[in-house]
């Protein structure tokens, strides 16, 4: 491929060449929107000749980066190493790298995951005499996290007399922070927050990254937070030289906190700025394409785009009530089978999508029943499972010994007679002595109460982490990494203390492990970057589900309607069309969240290509009970002579004033009721995901009862046990609705 900008269709030539002052591109689903992107940095570079490194892109994914920074390569012809390119999180880590101490923090700091951030939490909450029973670890957590993402300080939480974790949360966030500045770490928040910190208490550094960059292009503008609205507006206030990307009608993340008025307000925000609507849609067949546009134009949130496509009219949508959740997986299958058979396609042209992780359970069991391989995105992620996790905290000790998470994971780890006891005197010498806890491992012949033996373990300890901090320096990471888990004792334990199956398992994962940091090594030694244990760390931190999918792999991909946000497959299924689960209803829902659920399901219709299927359950059991549901308002949105509906449904029901009537009957309830299946924070399902302050991670199993006498079983990842547990006593959050 060569740069031609006639290539490009009039709307995206005039978003490529409009490269003066502040641009906001419209780019409707299937618009070639990351086409347009990637032909606007060759023309920087190749027409307008700004160096690479005056371009700074932001992506949302570490995957989105690569494809793009690929495709400029292959129109340029030349490598384009200069380019700060990558997701918010890891462009700020690499400005933090640098100017980490500016802000009282050393540039080895480690990046805590959910993972740590909990157990973090766990400590000061029990320290502050916080009643864990009321207010989990993980639930202060993802409080803290949407704090944090509104640039929001301790002071600034309001005393809210409706919810009494406000009379807590400062002080926990006051004490979590000074946590982590003691353990030389940062949050993936903090990654965000601190260099607006950095940029507002230093002008000379906040005019160096401004000049710096020169040219600012932003992918998905819809999803930006408020920090990340920050960071940009430092960057750009002053030049104006902005070009932002995004579509309010695919704005999905409010829960994680992204503002939609970031994009709705852009024009206010900047100077004479210009807009280009990308409308030609080049993914969807017609039909599919006119479906999602009459769904979506029932929000009011929208500047407004009118996408067509060139392509053919292509298939009526296949709407299919089934009878019980199981009936509709069956049905999946099935239209699998001919779609294989009839259509000629593969396991990886297909994609089911559905609003909840619980729903991929029943679905997960018919494919593999009919022994069609799948892959569910937002499952057990590599580098989360357990053996990984081991190996990870020891190199994460290495990169930074003030870790004193990964340090607590591993110093008994395994097993060298250390137990928590010790553990916990060390602490507290730490604690008076003010120093970090790796420091307290080497002078642990000063605390009277740790007999000599004992501290002779915890010294075998603390120079085996320092031989390797040592080799850190001298050895390329494979040998590190390979040493590492020979020296350690780590390979030793999981071929020697597990059955043969689950040794052979969970040892072919570690290999897998040295085969992911070779490859990581030699893609970054290929583009001149740092190939550093830190940056090997730093990059499976940063890392999503979606990085790590293999789309290549001949399976059918299972994932949540938000997991699906800028995929594409040539058949789609969307599952669970029913009031309560799509639009899914919280109590006190408003409008916000039903228009942004309707546009999730716009997300969702629009990564078909060719064929879309959607499907209800007539009743689903839910909460340990069978309940009778009704079918989604969206479905009387799409106009009738768009769809096709399966089994015994007549589409001359659904005329045009019963559908309306359906629709507004349907919108007034959804504001109404607050039934017990739409009680989302306080129920279970089988096959949801939990969390749990002692075990961690599991899958609910199991459901018995009802109310407080309900009986969850639950199998826990990391330990491999399950347990029964009472719901009133469990204290089990949801891991992602």
């Amino acid at each position: 491929m060569s740069f031609n900008i006639n290539d490009l269709n009039e709307a995206q030539r005039d978003a490529v060449i409009s490269t003066d002052g502040p641009v906001l591109i419209l780019a409707g689903a299937g618009s070639g929107k990351t086409r347009t992107l990637t032909y606007r940095i060759a023309y920087l570079i190749k027409e307008k000749k700004v160096h690479p490194k005056n371009i700074l892109a932001v992506t949302f994914t570490n995957k989105a980066a690569k494809e793009m920074k690929d495709r400029i390569i292959n129109l340029l012809g030349a490598n384009v190493t200069g380019i700060w390119m990558g997701t918010f999180h890891s462009v700020c880590a690499r400005i933090l790298r640098r100017e980490a101490e500016h802000l009282g923090y050393l540039r080895n700091f480690s990046i805590y995951d959910i993972d740590d951030q909990v157990q973090a939490i766990k400590k000061v909450i029990i320290e502050l005499g916080v009643p864990q029973q009321i207010y989990s670890p993980k639930m202060i957590q993802n409080r803290l996290s949407r704090v944090k993402n509104q640039f929001l300080y301790p002071d600034d939480i309001q005393d809210n007399k409706s919810d009494s974790l406000d009379e807590y949360l400062p002080d926990i966030y006051r004490k979590y922070q000074k946590y982590l500045e003691k353990n030389n770490a940062l949050d993936f928040d903090d990654l965000l927050i601190k260099p607006i910190e950095l940029f507002n208490g230093n002008s000379g550094i906040k005019e160096k990254y401004a000049d710096l960059f020169k040219n600012i292009l932003v992918d998905e503008y819809q999803d930006t937070n408020h920090a990340q609205y920050l960071f940009l507006h430092n960057l750009a206030k002053e030049h104006q030289n902005i070009c932002v990307v995004g579509d309010e009608d695919q704005s999905i993340y409010a829960w994680r906190g992204a503002d939609i008025n970031n994009i709705l307000n852009f024009s206010k925000d900047y100077r004479d700025v210009k807009v280009c609507k990308l409308e030609e849609n080049y993914r969807s067949d017609n039909n599919i394409l006119k479906a999602a546009n009459e769904v979506v134009k029932n929000n009011s949130e929208r500047l407004g785009k009118d996408l067509f496509t060139k392509r053919k009219e292509g298939e009526k949508i296949q709407v299919y009530p089934a009878s019980t959740e199981i009936e509709e997986a069956k049905h999946i299958v099935s239209i699998i089978h001919d779609e294989m058979y009839t259509n000629k396609r593969n396991f990886h042209d297909i994609a089911i999508l559905y609003r909840t992780n619980a729903q991929s359970r029943i679905i997960e069991e018919e494919l593999r029943r009919n022994a069609i391989s799948h892959i569910i995105i937002g499952g057990t992620r590599f580098y989360d499972r357990k053996e990984i996790k081991d190996i990870l905290a020891y190199l994460k000790l290495i990169a930074n010994p003030s870790n004193s998470i990964a340090l607590k994971r591993i110093i008994n780890f395994p097993l060298r007679g250390v137990g928590e006891t010790t553990v916990s005197k060390l602490e507290k010498f730490a604690e008076v002595h003010d120093v970090n806890l790796f420091v307290a491992l080497g002078r642990v012949k000063e605390i009277a109460n740790i007999s000599e033996t004992m501290g002779g373990r915890v010294i075998e300890f603390y120079n085996l982490i320092n031989k390797f901090i040592d080799l850190s320096e001298k050895l390329i990471l494979p040998e590190l990494v390979s040493s590492l888990a020979s020296e350690s004792g780590i390979l030793h334990h999981y071929q020697t203390e597990y059955d043969q199956y689950e040794s052979e398992n969970r040892v072919g994962n570690i290999k897998e492990l040295f085969n992911s940091i070779q490859q990581f090594v030699d893609d970054r030694e290929k583009n001149d970057l740092d190939a550093s244990l830190s940056a090997f760390v730093e990059d499976v931190s940063l890392l999503t589900d979606i990085d790590t999918w293999n789309d290549a792999s001949n399976s059918v991909t299972l994932m949540t309607l938000h997991s699906a946000k800028g995929l594409e497959f040539p058949v789609v299924f969307i599952t669970g069309l029913e009031m309560g689960l799509l639009p899914l209803q919280r109590n006190n829902a408003d409008s916000q969240e039903l228009e942004e659920e309707r546009r999730l399901l716009y997300v969702g219709m629009t990564r078909a290509e060719n064929r879309l299927y959607m499907s209800y359950a007539r009743q689903r059991r839910k909460y340990g009970t069978t309940q009778l549901t009704t079918p989604s308002l969206f479905l009387d949105e799409i106009p009738a002579d768009l769809l096709h509906y399966k089994a015994d449904y007549n589409n001359a029901h659904y005329s045009k004033r019963s559908r309306t009537r359906s629709r507004k009957k349907k919108i007034q309830s959804y504001f109404e009721r607050a039934s017990v299946d739409q009680t989302v924070d306080e129920s279970f399902v089988i096959g949801q995901k939990v969390y749990h302050a002692i075990f961690g991670k599991g899958e609910v199993m199991d459901i018995e009862g009802n109310g407080d006498k309900m009986k969850i079983s639950v199998h826990f990842y990391d330990e491999s046990i399950t347990k029964k547990l009472i719901k009133k006593y469990a204290n089990l959050s949801l891991l992602e609705v």
